[in-house]
């Protein structure tokens, strides 16, 4: 098991939430989310966005050979949701994992933080 955190964790479906920890299993899938309140042991801090995509996701996204204005997951303005809504979030990943759609903690840096869009030098890679 790995945990990591970052400035923002996307999910497609829900938004940006703000400073969130991501675990993981040892075959890199999404076991838990929670909000990052304090300086935790064993905590991996990578600067940027990191995205939970299911496999579908991370197939689009290596087809659009990294031209940020065609990743799919950053073509909406997805909302900035408060920490407060993480049971929307604990919602999101119950229904994936009731639907057996595995998630994958991907990396986007850097990021524009202001636009909350990739940059041109914006690169991707999946967390494990």
């Amino acid at each position: 098991m790995k945990r990591f955190a970052s400035h923002y964790l996307l999910i497609p479906a829900v938004g940006f939430m703000k400073q969130q920890v991501v675990e993981i299993t040892g075959e890199g899938i999404v076991r838990d989310v929670f909000p990052l309140t304090e300086e935790i042991e064993s905590v991996e801090w990578m600067p940027g966005v990191i995205a939970l995509l299911s496999e579908n996701q991370m197939e689009e996204i290596k087809n659009t050979g990294m031209i940020f204005k065609n990743i799919p997951v950053f073509s909406s303005n997805l909302p900035n949701v408060p920490n407060q809504s993480s049971q929307c979030l604990m919602e999101y990943l119950h229904e994936a994992e009731r639907k057996g759609k595995a998630l994958f903690p991907y990396l986007f840096y850097p990021f524009d933080f202001t636009s909350m869009q990739p940059v041109d030098e914006t690169r991707h890679r999946l967390l494990r």
